[in-house]
């Protein structure tokens, strides 16, 4: 379907109405689906929109998954879910200990700076 100059957009939560689709759902999609989410347009009301080519795409993934969760067993559903919420548990981790240093940065910072002030 080619795309005109003036695309047609729709929030996320009007799109998540008109389908039966939560959002909470609609947002874990998105992060198993990057390259969905760098679709994502932004209004100056600062809701993300999607356009014809992302609707597009969501569709085909709900349609993807669906297939997927009919054809395959509950413990290999739940083994993928499992993997899902390691990798996320993983990406958690790092950003802990990201901002572990960080935090211990600051602290360094503002001790060499109270020494400073000590001093004079």
């Amino acid at each position: 379907m080619p795309m005109g100059k003036h695309s047609k957009f729709c929030s996320i939560s009007d799109f998540c109405k008109k389908n039966n689709f939560k959002p909470l759902k609609f947002y874990e999609l998105l992060s198993r689906h990057p390259e969905l989410a760098k679709k994502l347009k932004t209004n100056s009301k600062g809701e993300r929109l999607l356009d014809e080519k992302a609707i597009m795409a969501v569709g085909a993934i709900l349609r993807k998954t669906e297939k997927a969760k009919q054809s395959k067993s509950p413990i290999s559903a739940a083994a993928d879910e499992i993997n899902i919420l390691a990798a996320k548990n993983e990406e958690l981790r790092k950003e802990v200990m990201r901002l572990k240093g960080e935090n211990e940065k600051l602290r360094m910072t503002l001790k060499s700076k109270n020494a400073n002030r000590k001093k004079i």
